[in-house]
C-alpha cells in the first residue's frame, strides 16, 4: 500500500508518488571516493549503513529521494513548510508543490479536520498540549469548533457568490481547511523531518504524518531505516 490516511478521518492523506534509490544507492555513493560499487547489499555494506548513521555522516543519504503527494489541515501545511525552509538540507532535492486557493475553490463545506478529542494547554510547555478534556468538555469543544468551521465555510461561499475573487475570499477560511502538496525530498531529509515531528514537544497531529511516511519508506529503504532509528540521526556531514 502506497497511501495512509494518517487522521483516520477519511480526508487526510500521504501517498509516496515516486522513489529514487534505495540502500543500495546509500553504500554506493559513500563509496565514490574510492570508486568501488557493489552489486547487491553484503554484510559489510549492512554494517558501512550503520556506521554512517552512528556517526552522522548521512551526506550518502541524500542519494535517495521521494516524492509525496500529502493531504493535510492548512496549520500542518505551515508548520511543514517552515521545518522546511528551517531545516539545514533545504538546498539540495527540496520540490515543494502546493494548491492554491487563488486558483481552485472549495465545494465542500466537510473538507475541514474536526479533532475528535481535545487536549489541554500544557502547563510547562508553551507551545504542546497534554492530557484530555473531561467528555463534556469535549462535547462542548467539539461543537464551537464545529460551528466555526462552518461558519468560516459559509462566509466563503457568500463572498463568492458576491463576485469577490478567490485570491480575497480564502481569508476568511480557518486553518483546519484540508489543502494538498507535493513535497519531493531526499532521505536524509526525510528523516530530519521524522526524527523533530516525531519528537518530544512536536504536535501530535503533524507527529502522525511523520509516523506514516515512517511507514511508506521502510519498505524501500529497511536497513538505513535500522540504522536511523538505532541512533537517531539528525545531523549530516
Amino acid at each position: 500500500m502506497n497511501w495512509i490516511d494518517p487522521l483516520a478521518d477519511n480526508k487526510s492523506r500521504i501517498e509516496l508518488l515516486a522513489f529514487l534509490g534505495g540502500d543500495l544507492d546509500i553504500v554506493n555513493d559513500a563509496r565514490a571516493s574510492f570508486e568501488k560499487t557493489s552489486q547487491q547489499l553484503n554484510p559489510q555494506d549492512i554494517k558501512l549503513i550503520h556506521y554512517l548513521a552512528k556517526h552522522q555522516h548521512t551526506s550518502p543519504f541524500r542519494g535517495t529521494v521521494f516524492k509525496f503527494k500529502v493531504k493535510a489541515p492548512l496549520f500542518i501545511c505551515r508548520q511543514w513548510w517552515k521545518h522546511v525552509i528551517a531545516s539545514n538540507h533545504n538546498d539540495e532535492q527540496l520540490g515543494w508543490n502546493e494548491k492554491s486557493f487563488r486558483y481552485v475553490d472549495i465545494d465542500d463545506g466537510n473538507e475541514f479536520y474536526v479533532p475528535q478529542v481535545f487536549r489541554q494547554q500544557s502547563r510547562n510547555n508553551k507551545q504542546a498540549s497534554e492530557g484530555e478534556l473531561s467528555e463534556e468538555r469535549n462535547r462542548l469543544a467539539v461543537e464551537v469548533y464545529v460551528r466555526q468551521c462552518q461558519d468560516s465555510y459559509g462566509a466563503y461561499r457568500h463572498l463568492l457568490e458576491l463576485g469577490v475573487g478567490r485570491e480575497q475570499a480564502r481569508g476568511v477560511l480557518v486553518p483546519s481547511v484540508y489543502t494538498s502538496w507535493v513535497w519531493t525530498a531526499s532521505l536524509q531529509s526525510v528523516l530530519h523531518f521524522i526524527g523533530l515531528r516525531r519528537g518530544v514537544g512536536a504536535q501530535t497531529e503533524i507527529g502522525l504524518y511523520a509516523q506514516g511516511i515512517t511507514g511508506l519508506i521502510q519498505p524501500i529503504v529497511p536497513v538505513a531505516m535500522e540504522a536511523w532509528e538505532a541512533y537517531q540521526t539528525l545531523g549530516s556531514t
